[in-house]
Order: C-alpha cells, then sequence, then structure tokens
C-alpha cells in the first residue's frame, strides 16, 4: 500500500512538472511572437507621435503585425519587406518655401558670400526665387530647370558638393523659428521609419532630389535605419576632372584624376522613373510605399502591383496650417486623386501629435530669410 501511494505521489508530480513546463513554453511562444508583443501593446503608442486614433497607423500597425506573423495569411519574409519613402514633403518638409535642391540652388547662386554664381545662373536663380515667393511664372521651367540645376555644382568633387549640402542644412529654415535644414524632418515620419526598421523591413528613399543632397541630409537623422546605398534619387552625372570630353564610357581615369560633376544630370528621378529605379536598384516590387504628390503615384501604384503580397501606398495631405504652411483646399483635392488610385491618406492635421520637433513654429516673412 505504502508503495502504491509512493507511485502516486511520483505521478503527480510528474504531471505538475509536465503543466509548469508547458506554461512557460507557451509564455516563451508568446515573447517570441513579434505580433504578439505588436498587438499586446495596442496601436495607441506603438508609433510615437502619431495620434492614438489616426486611421493610417492603425492601418499600418495592421499591415506589419500581420507580415511579421508566420501564422497569418499575410506574413512577409523579412527578405520580401520592402518599404519605400519620397523625401521631400513625405519625411523632410517641402515649403521651406519650396523643395530643398530649388532653394539651394536659389540661396547658393544668390546670396552665398563664399562663391561667385556665373551672370546667367543668377538671372536664373532671381526669376525662380520670384517664381517660389511671388508666384510669377517662369517658360518652359521643367526644362530648364533640369538643364541649369546642375550647372551651379559643375567642376565640384562628391566631398565638395557634400560640403555645400552640409554648410546649407545649418542655415535656419524659411518661415520657421527654431529649426535648421537638418533638422527639418516630420518626427511621426521618423517614428514610422523606425517602426518598420524594427519590424524587419529593408527602407529606401526614393526621390527626385539629388541622391548624394539626400544622402548627406539624412546621415545624423535616418542613418541608422537608411543606409546611404537605400537611397535612390535624381543622379548627377560625374566624369573625370581630366576627360575634356566628358565621355566616361571612352575616356580612362588617370591616377592624378577626380571624379567632378559634369554640370549635367544623368537621370531624373520622377514619375515613372521612380518605379523603374526601384526595379532597377532594388530587383523587388516593394509592399509599402509612402509618398505626398502626384509624382509619387507611379511609385506607389507600382507597390499595389505586387503579387505576391499584396501592397499598400500611403500620401500625407499638407492641411496643417498651424504647424506648417499647409493648403487645405489643395489637399483635399489631392486627397480625391488619392482615393480614385486605392491610396490611403494620411492627414498632418489630424493625425500627428506634433509635426516638427519641439519648439519649432512658424512665422510670417515678409521676403526670404
Amino acid at each position: 500500500m505504502k508503495q502504491f501511494k509512493t507511485s502516486i505521489t511520483a505521478i503527480l508530480l510528474l504531471v505538475l512538472i509536465c503543466v509548469n513546463s508547458l506554461q512557460v513554453m507557451a509564455e516563451e511562444g508568446k515573447k517570441d511572437s513579434p505580433a504578439e508583443e505588436i498587438l499586446d501593446e495596442g496601436t495607441d503608442k506603438v508609433i510615437e507621435y502619431w495620434d492614438p486614433s489616426s486611421p493610417a497607423m492603425q492601418s499600418i500597425v495592421e499591415f506589419v503585425t500581420k507580415s511579421v506573423d508566420e501564422n497569418s495569411d499575410g506574413f512577409i519574409p523579412e527578405a520580401d519587406r520592402i518599404a519605400v519613402f519620397d523625401h521631400d514633403g513625405t519625411l523632410n518638409g517641402e515649403r521651406f518655401p519650396t523643395y530643398f535642391n530649388d532653394w539651394l540652388f536659389i540661396r547658393r547662386a544668390l546670396y552665398d558670400d563664399s562663391y561667385e554664381a556665373p551672370a546667367y545662373l543668377k538671372g536664373f536663380a532671381k526669376s525662380w526665387e520670384d517664381k517660389v515667393l511671388k508666384g510669377i511664372p517662369i517658360d518652359n521651367f521643367d526644362a530648364l530647370e533640369r538643364e541649369l540645376g546642375p550647372k551651379l555644382y559643375e567642376g565640384l568633387t562628391p566631398e565638395e558638393y557634400a560640403e555645400v549640402v552640409r554648410k546649407f542644412g545649418k542655415q535656419p529654415v524659411w518661415g520657421f523659428e527654431g529649426m535648421t535644414y537638418d533638422e527639418a524632418y516630420f518626427q511621426p515620419m521618423l517614428s514610422l521609419v523606425e517602426y518598420l526598421y524594427k519590424n524587419g523591413y529593408k527602407i529606401y528613399i526614393v526621390t527626385a532630389t539629388y541622391r548624394d543632397a539626400v544622402r548627406v541630409m539624412t546621415e545624423n537623422v535616418l542613418g541608422e535605419y537608411i543606409p546611404s546605398d537605400h537611397i535612390i534619387g535624381t543622379d548627377l552625372l560625374y566624369t573625370a576632372s581630366g576627360d575634356e570630353h566628358k565621355d566616361s564610357t571612352f575616356y580612362e581615369l588617370k591616377p592624378d584624376d577626380k571624379l567632378v560633376i559634369a554640370g549635367k544630370l544623368f537621370l531624373k528621378d520622377q514619375k515613372t522613373n521612380k518605379a523603374t529605379s526601384i526595379q532597377r536598384e532594388i530587383g523587388k516590387v516593394p509592399v509599402l510605399a509612402f509618398g505626398n504628390s502626384t509624382g509619387d503615384f507611379s511609385m506607389a501604384t507600382y507597390t499595389l502591383q505586387n503579387e505576391k503580397y499584396g501592397g499598400r501606398a500611403y500620401m500625407l495631405l499638407c492641411d496643417d496650417t498651424q504647424r506648417d504652411y499647409g493648403d487645405p483646399e489643395a489637399a483635399a483635392a489631392f486627397k480625391e486623386k488619392c482615393d480614385a488610385n486605392g491610396f490611403y491618406t494620411i492627414s498632418e492635421k489630424e493625425e500627428f501629435e506634433i509635426l516638427y520637433p519641439e519648439g519649432v513654429s512658424l512665422k510670417k516673412p515678409d521676403k526670404a530669410a
């Protein structure tokens, strides 16, 4: 009888050990599941600086949560978790009072005491400034910008051009108090990049801004999440300093040569070129795309064409007149176009708790600063 009781006790002890082990394994399984961690935290604080009720944020979190859950129909292997972002107006503000490339050209040509621009570039820069600040149109502007924009940097090495960009980045932002150009990033979008990165996404910037400029601008802001080789943009044409004909196909680089800007564009990365550059440089269709203008529609449409996983595209609406120079009427018209194309939209006014870094405020400038 005593032996029987001993056996029963041993069996009960073994059962208790097994039950406890199963509970521990279950808890560990929850911890190992990124999707479970995200769901447990809830959507109110998953992406910092977003309003907890933001429909776009909840949609993004839903997509990402499924994409990292191996038991979900929406699971995406890490190698295929690719997100593409436009730069100006999507990550970085673009109403200072215009695109970064544009304002850098104007300020360097007209107001940089360390540089004397040729007269014809000064003339174009003054017309460009009037176009931006006074709304005075320029005939055939797009063609002129493509032709004359790169000439301001002709003969500069990549390192010298980077210093031009760094110098400009330290200047106060036009129309704002308490912010320099290298700080002028949307804080909720920076948090979104970090969120995607921590969930195994490879993130690329695909922009019409000069690629080398964006590499400099982002190095201290997004470099941890977006390395320089993940930046795709408009390319300046480089050539060898000793190549009089500027024909790199047939000229052989000499030991004393340096690569310098040829004063021309190699490729303007806009509209359909954004989709073709993604194919050329990434070789995979993204699953997430973020932009803010019709110039990003081709990239967004290409993302929606991801047949294997399905893609989503999100467009920012510049509708905030308190924290930015927003245009609600233009934002509403743009939203209609996005809706018609199947793109989600993000209201900066309604869905972002803050926009720029803390302490930044608008000022109403009477003229360029």
